[in-house]
C-alpha cells in the first residue's frame, strides 16, 4: 500500500485532447494510423479533507459544465470497477451489449477512479473532491474520455504521492477506453498522454515530429447520438475485406510522407480519398458529407475525425485542410458550426 496523501490539499492535472488525422477504424483492423495532440485541455482540480477515522473516505465528481455531482465511498467506487470489468469480459463474450456499461458519463468516470485506488494498492485517508472542466467535445472525436480519465488518474495518483511515469499512466487509462469502447486501439490515450504526433502500427508507436500544415481546421458539427463503441461494433458487422482496409494503410502510409514533405496539394486529395473510405462505412452522416462536399467546392478538402455517428445529423469533428479561414467561416455560418485553427499540443500530461 502506498502512503497516505501528503499535507498539501489542493492537486491538479490537464491533459490534452486529440485528433485522429488518418486511419480510424482501419487501426482496429490491423491498419496504421496518424494522430496528434490538440492544444484543447482536460482539466482536474483535486481538493483533499481530513475524513474521521471510523468513516470511509468519500469521493465527490463535480462536473459543472454538466450541471452534475455525485458521491461514492472509496469502497463503492472500486465495487463499481469491479462490476464494469466483469461487465466488460460478458460484453466481449457477445453476452451483453456495450451500452450496458454505463448509463451515466460520471459512472466511467468514477469507475475510472475505484480502478485507480485499486491497482495502484493507494492508502487513501481523506475525503477527495474532484472537479473537472474540459474544452473537448464529448463523443466528438476529440479523444474526450482519454483526456477526462487521464486528467483524473493523474490528479489522484500525485495526490496520493504514488510515483508513476507516462507510461504506466498510459496502461492505466487504455484499460478504462477498453471499458467505453469496448476495444480501444490504445491511440486516443498515447495521444493524450505523451503529447505530439504519433504513428500507429501493430501496436508499435512512432513519435513523429511534424509541424501542423497552415490552413488545417477543426470544426465540430455537433455532439454524435452514436457512441464510438457503437460505431466500430457495427463496421465489424459490415466484414469487409482485408483488401479494403489495405485502401486505408496506403492512405495512411501516403499521409505520412505528403505531410514530412509539406506537400499541402497531396495532403488535400488524401484528405478526400480518406473521406470517400469513411463513407463506405456509412458514418458519415448526410449534412456533414453535404458540408464536406461544400469545402471540396471552395478548393479545400474535409474528413471526419474520430467515429462519426450511425444516427442523427451531427458527426462530431471535422477536419478540414486547404482553405482559407474566410470561406470556411462563411461555410461554418450557414451550416451552424463552430471551427477553430488545429494546434497541436506536444507536452502531454501536465500536473502539480
Amino acid at each position: 500500500m502506498t502512503k497516505p496523501a501528503a499535507a498539501q490539499s489542493h492537486y491538479w492535472a490537464s491533459v490534452p485532447g486529440k485528433v485522429i488525422i488518418t486511419g480510424e477504424y482501419a487501426v482496429a483492423f490491423g491498419q496504421s494510423a496518424i494522430g496528434v495532440a490538440i492544444n484543447r485541455l482536460s482539466k482536474a482540480t483535486l481538493s483533499c479533507q481530513p475524513a474521521a477515522s471510523n468513516t470511509d473516505p468519500m469521493l465527490t465528481l463535480q462536473l459543472p459544465q454538466l450541471r452534475k455531482q455525485r458521491s461514492l465511498s472509496v469502497h463503492q467506487a472500486q465495487q463499481l470497477a469491479d462490476h464494469v470489468a466483469q461487465q466488460h469480459k460478458a460484453f466481449l463474450a457477445g453476452q451483453i451489449p456495450l451500452s450496458s456499461l454505463f448509463s451515466d458519463p460520471e459512472d466511467l468516470l468514477l469507475a475510472a477512479l475505484g480502478y485507480g485506488i485499486s491497482t495502484n494498492q493507494l492508502a487513501v485517508q481523506q475525503h477527495l473532491d474532484f472537479t473537472l472542466h474540459s474544452e473537448l467535445l464529448m463523443g466528438g472525436g476529440m479523444g474526450s474520455s482519454a483526456s477526462t480519465i487521464a486528467a483524473l488518474l493523474a490528479a489522484l495518483l500525485n495526490a496520493n504521492a504514488y510515483p508513476f511515469d507516462k507510461h504506466s499512466l498510459y496502461q492505466q487509462v487504455q484499460v478504462i477506453e477498453h471499458w467505453q469502447h469496448g476495444r480501444s486501439s490504445g491511440l486516443d490515450p498515447r495521444l493524450c498522454v505523451y503529447g505530439g504526433m504519433h504513428f500507429l502500427q501493430g501496436g508499435q508507436y512512432r513519435q513523429l515530429h511534424i509541424s501542423i500544415p497552415p490552413q488545417w481546421f477543426l470544426v465540430s458539427s455537433g455532439n454524435p447520438q452514436s457512441s464510438t463503441g457503437e460505431c466500430v461494433e457495427l463496421v465489424r458487422q459490415q466484414q469487409h475485406s482485408e483488401s479494403f482496409w489495405q485502401q486505408f494503410g496506403e492512405v495512411v502510409k501516403a499521409m505520412e510522407g505528403a505531410l514530412l514533405e509539406a506537400d499541402s496539394d497531396a495532403l488535400v486529395e488524401l484528405i478526400k480519398t480518406n473521406h470517400r473510405l469513411l463513407q463506405t462505412l456509412t458514418v458519415v452522416p448526410k449534412t456533414v458529407a453535404d458540408f464536406i462536399a461544400q469545402v471540396e467546392l471552395a478548393g479545400g478538402a474535409g474528413k471526419v475525425c474520430g467515429a462519426g455517428s450511425i444516427r442523427g445529423e451531427a458527426g462530431g469533428l471535422i477536419l478540414v485542410a486547404g482553405v482559407n479561414i474566410e470561406p470556411l467561416e462563411k461555410l461554418c455560418q450557414a451550416a451552424g458550426y463552430q471551427y477553430w485553427p488545429l494546434a497541436s499540443n506536444h507536452q502531454g500530461v501536465m500536473y502539480g
